[in-house]
């Protein structure tokens, strides 16, 4: 589990100064990449390897507006690992009061270049390992705060 902060851009308002919907599915890439590298996996070295990960599933629930000016904490949770996808848990909370703003998933994969899918725990038992002792800490986390 990870929190990442951040403060919207006004480009990223509409003119009534409220974040336009789309962008919160930037802000779960941003906050997953932040999550996976803050555990040692880091994007431009996957792609440099020939790996990508692209998007299969994205969905979020919008609950409360966020604005020009505030600032969002985004708890992220690796919810799913299988050894061929990953999937995240998105909770984007103002930052100041913890009022909920935004819930969502994203389910992704590994492929290679030539857009073969990468069994991850045959072919790359690092990253394997990585992913599999994050999704159960964070999973172990997730449990105890349901508690």
């Amino acid at each position: 589990m990870d929190i990442y902060e951040r403060t919207p851009h006004y480009y990223e308002t509409d003119q009534m100064r409220i974040v336009h919907h789309s962008n919160y599915i930037r802000w779960f890439e941003e906050a997953r990449i932040h999550h996976l590298e803050s555990i040692g996996i880091r994007f431009a070295e996957l792609e440099a390897q020939g790996l990508v990960c692209p998007v299969l599933t994205v969905q979020a629930e919008y609950k409360q507006m966020v604005r020009f000016g505030d600032t969002v904490a985004i708890r992220t949770t690796l919810n799913f690992y299988n050894g061929l996808r990953y999937g995240y848990a998105y909770e984007v909370t103002d930052a100041g009061s913890g009022v909920l703003c935004c819930k969502g998933t994203s389910v992704h994969c590994f492929l290679k270049t030539d857009g073969s899918i990468l069994r991850v725990k045959r072919e790359r038992p690092d990253l394997d390992a990585m992913l599999r002792r994050e999704y159960e800490n964070d999973n172990r986390e997730y449990n105890l705060q349901q508690d």
